[in-house]
Order: C-alpha cells, then structure tokens, then sequence
C-alpha cells in the first residue's frame, strides 16, 4: 500500500469518528468521546506493539505546550 492508498484509507476509516463528533451535542459530550477514543487507541497500540512500545509512542506527543 503507498502513501497516497494509506492515506485515503485512514480518510474512510475516520468518517465514522466525524460523524460521532457531529453527534456530540455540548462539550461534556465531546470530552466524553475524546476520552473514549484515547483510552481505545491506547488498548489497540498495547494489544499490537505490547506496552513499552506504546509508551514511547505516546511520549513523542508533548501536550503540555498546547
């Protein structure tokens, strides 16, 4: 698969999450939906790459300075 393939495919494979994002009806909703999310992506990188791989991952996302 080449990048612009893995590019369209990450495009569909998000539709879903926009639409639920659109559901959202305040904030608190958004939150909770963000929250969800983090907590599967982080269950999805620890079942794939085990978990010393996933904390390197997420420590290259520095959060602080936002």
């Amino acid at each position: 698969m080449n990048k612009q393939e893995r590019v369209a495919r990450m495009a569909e494979l998000m539709q879903p999450i926009e639409q639920q994002i659109l559901m959202c009806d305040n904030q608190q909703d958004l939150l909770m939906l963000a929250s969800a999310m983090i907590t599967s992506a982080k269950h999805i990188f620890i079942i794939n790459l085990g978990s010393e791989a996933t904390r390197e991952i997420f420590k290259e996302f520095d959060f602080r300075d936002e």
